[in-house]
């Protein structure tokens, strides 16, 4: 099992290669970065491509991999009511992953809408993914859908229904085991969906404070997600996505390393 961060548990104003020094320096085997509005912006200039060749060539340097890609931009664009911009979005974490050499863009799928009846946000989510598996099928990368709150496919049985529904080799759980609190477990999630996860993002949820945190920080029983995840055979990247702490912009990112190494003693 190999661990890495995504570049959101560092604050937005951290430049990205100071952020991945430090998660280098700090013993993450990998690294995860996001695509923003700004990328969707510039996307394919000449600019944007030599910023992302810039990337790769750092991570080269300092020995650390970038398995995967991240995005908000599925907030801003529902797979569910504009599918045509979610594609577009799709194609542009596949263009980067294939610069990148990353296996994995992160996708949500959709958000839940009052006018969609609840059963055919299914169908629909599936009709767009369909085409999303073709996308990546053509760069050579995977899809992981993510488990969010986003008001639909809220359990792991939902989830696999809607795996079941897109039918697409490519197209897999990205699983947040920080997300499924409070209305769920993760252990459950992990159970169910077992070869379907892809990857697993990790941070921790207090339901009390309602606030997410490191591992070890709230509610997730981790020696139950051990468990899981090694009765699923699981062996791919473990991610942390942890909410930085106000007042340093490393510390968070270090008391995660050392938490993991107590929950998985690596």
């Amino acid at each position: 099992m190999k661990f890495g961060i995504n570049v959101w548990s560092y604050p937005k104003s951290l430049p990205l290669e100071e952020a991945m020094t430090h998660a280098a320096s700090t013993g993450y085997d990998a690294f995860e970065v996001a695509l923003t509005s700004e990328d969707w912006e510039h996307w394919s200039s000449p600019g944007w491509i030599k910023k992302w060749e810039a990337v790769k060539e750092r991570s080269k340097e300092l020995g650390i991999s970038i398995p995967s890609i991240a995005t908000g931009l599925f907030w801003q664009f529902n797979l569910l009511t504009q599918p045509q911009d979610a594609l577009k979005v799709v194609r542009m974490e596949c263009e980067v992953a294939e610069l990148l050499g990353a296996k994995l863009i992160l996708v949500v799928p959709g958000v839940g809408v009052p006018e969609l009846p609840y059963r055919e946000h299914i169908k629909q989510a599936a009709m767009v993914l369909k085409e999303a598996g073709k996308l990546a099928a053509a760069h050579g990368v995977f899809i992981g859908l993510e488990n969010v709150w986003n008001r639909v496919f809220a359990g792991p049985l939902e989830f696999e229904m809607l795996l079941d529904e897109v039918g697409h080799e490519r197209v897999g759980a990205y699983l947040d085991v920080g997300n499924v609190l409070p209305h769920s477990l993760p252990e459950h999630w992990i159970e169910v969906l077992d070869k379907r996860i892809f990857q697993i993002h990790v941070k921790d949820y207090s339901v009390a404070k309602g606030i997410f945190g490191i591992p070890l920080s709230g509610d997730i029983n981790w020696s139950n997600v051990r468990r899981a995840l090694a009765k699923a055979n699981y062996n791919g990247y473990v991610v942390c996505e942890v909410p930085p702490y106000p007042g340093d912009a490393y510390q968070a990112a270090e008391d995660t390393r050392n938490a993991l190494r107590k929950v998985f003693g690596q």
